[in-house]
């Protein structure tokens, strides 16, 4: 099982900074950790104000890819119906290509219905967008002659150049705790990428997964968890801002990574909870020390 890191690239700790961004991202590299992810959001409403800063996703990571040169970079998640899919399928396929393949697309249908309307686009329809986007992304990826004639896009006669570094295109792992989520991941993902469920829960996720893919496909178990592992952190203590009870200490880390293997996860990217940079530097080495960042 790998284990990445969640880049401090909106506020769920430390006010996020170019300095705090870039710092992570070469620690995780360093230390040995398989992937830095960047959050997605573009234009949240006031009550959302724990997005209200937040460092574009996809920019980010092109940002990152060229200081970086082993670590996988990738997005968690990318809410592709706001946006045009083949924007994000010619800017994914570029970060792909000049980072020597390095990029995971992580996507979602998404949740606030307010942004959707900020940006122009239809919440109530986000789930068939994101179906009809991954595959347009996968054509221009993949195919010598390109072409659309769904409800939202409809291309032919087209050049779609740079490719991905690799023949089969970006990876697209599929976010999202649901199960409509967990059905788009098994006929059309690489990879589940839930955020925040217990191994207990996860399980019976995991299970639809299993029963749902089609045959002679393979698609891979990444959970998105939120740690605590500073001096003191107890247990018990409350909930995060997002709803999510985060684990806390290596001794509870440990336990719920191996449950976790035990159902077959493949990935755990983890958010480290954090006041400073300096707490959230110090997380990332505890856990590679104490744990290891790859089995």
């Amino acid at each position: 099982m790998k284990l990445g890191v969640c880049l401090p690239n909106f506020p769920y700790g430390a006010r996020p900074t170019r300095e705090g961004i870039v710092e992570v991202a070469l620690e995780a590299e360093r230390l040995g950790y398989d992937s830095v992810w960047a959050s997605d959001h573009l234009l949240v409403p006031r009550e959302m104000a724990r997005f209200g800063r937040i460092y574009e996703s996809l920019t980010t990571l092109a940002y990152l890819g060229g200081m970086t040169s082993t670590v996988r970079l990738g997005t968690s998640v990318l809410i592709v119906a706001m946006r045009n899919a083949i924007e994000v399928a010619k800017q994914a396929a570029t970060i792909d290509a000049l980072t020597g393949g390095r990029l995971v697309l992580g996507v979602a249908a998404g949740y606030a219905e307010r942004e959707f309307r900020n940006l122009g686009a239809s919440f109530h329809d986000r789930g068939g967008h994101l179906d009809e986007a991954i595959g347009v992304m996968r054509t221009l990826w993949t195919e010598p002659d390109p072409r659309a004639d769904g409800p939202r896009y409809k291309f032919g006669e087209v050049l779609f150049d740079p490719r991905p570094e690799r023949a089969g295109g970006v990876p697209i792992w599929v976010g999202g705790n649901s199960p409509a989520a967990i059905a788009r991941a098994a006929r059309a993902g690489d990879a589940w990428h839930p955020d925040g469920l217990s191994s207990a829960v996860l399980a019976d996720g995991v299970a639809r997964l299993r029963a749902g893919t089609p045959a002679g496909r393979e698609v891979e178990v990444s959970l998105r968890r939120t740690l605590d592992l500073r001096p003191g952190a107890s247990p018990d203590a409350a909930a995060t801002g997002s709803g999510e009870v985060p684990l806390r200490g290596v001794h509870q880390v440990r336990e719920e990574l191996a449950a976790l293997a035990d159902l077959g996860v493949d990935h755990v990217v983890c958010q480290f909870e954090h006041a400073t940079g300096a707490e959230h530097l110090d997380q990332l080495r505890l856990l590679a020390a104490e744990v290891g960042v790859a089995a």
